[in-house]
């Protein structure tokens, strides 16, 4: 059988969190500052709905394969998201009702990014990068193996590997179907790099101001735009 064209895992945070749960866990005194945490988190991978539905109006604009990306992306990102509603309830004792309420009314402001948003070309970049960073992010978060059950760090683990083939698939459209602008892309990249710094605004890009955030300034922007360029410069992937 031919192997698909883009990477999709199927698995679930739910399923996971139900698990350790059902396992008799209890709350080893996990510090309560992670509260604030958990939920810069979770209102990051909850905003991806803004994200997908601004872009979703433009689906007849982009390929096939584009078109699946995004869905297999935002699939991905609903279910991290479920994961922290669980985290939320499991460690916290926040009912996902309560979160649910607080979050529903945000609206994504994508001002100012228009030019960055103008093209598949461009979008994939801005996946990639995103994604990219994201990686780095989350494989500091260490912690969850102090938590006092393995499926902690499995489920984070698992996060990651998500990240990781959003950030593979993006490059695998840019490299077959992009080739012939690939010499663009440092321009492109250097002006995704600039919104670095940046207020967010609810679109599920550069959410890097929050307690969650867990990287220095040296290891976003450039470091990040050089370690794309070189990756794209490569054969395959």
């Amino acid at each position: 059988m031919e192997a698909a064209f883009l990477k999709k895992r199927n698995w679930s945070s739910r399923a996971i969190f139900e698990d350790i749960a059902a396992s008799g866990w209890t709350n080893p005194g996990i510090d309560p500052s992670f509260k604030a945490f958990f939920m810069a988190d979770l209102v990051s991978e909850y905003d991806s709905v803004n994200l997908y539905n601004f872009l979703y109006a433009r689906r007849k604009e982009f390929s096939p394969y584009f078109v699946q990306y995004l869905d297999f992306w935002y699939a991905d990102e609903r279910n991290h998201a479920d994961g922290f509603f669980e985290l939320n309830r499991l460690v916290f004792g926040a009912p996902e009702s309560d979160l649910i309420n607080d979050l529903k009314n945000r609206v994504g402001d994508f001002s100012g990014l228009e030019d960055i948003l103008s093209c598949e070309f461009n979008l994939l970049l801005l996946f990639a990068y995103d994604e990219y960073v994201s990686v780095k992010t989350y494989k500091k978060d260490t912690f969850y193996q102090d938590f006092g059950h393995p499926g902690f760090n499995v489920w984070i683990k698992n996060l990651i590997a998500d990240e990781a083939i959003h950030f593979g698939n993006a490059v695998k459209i840019l490299k077959t179907f992009h080739a012939d602008k690939l010499d663009q892309a440092q321009s492109v990249l250097r002006r995704i790099g600039g919104f670095e710094g940046g207020e967010y605004k609810n679109t599920f890009l550069f959410d890097h101001d929050g307690p969650h955030f867990q990287l220095d300034s040296d290891e976003v922007g450039s470091v990040v735009i050089d370690e794309i360029l070189s990756i794209l410069q490569k054969r395959s992937l």
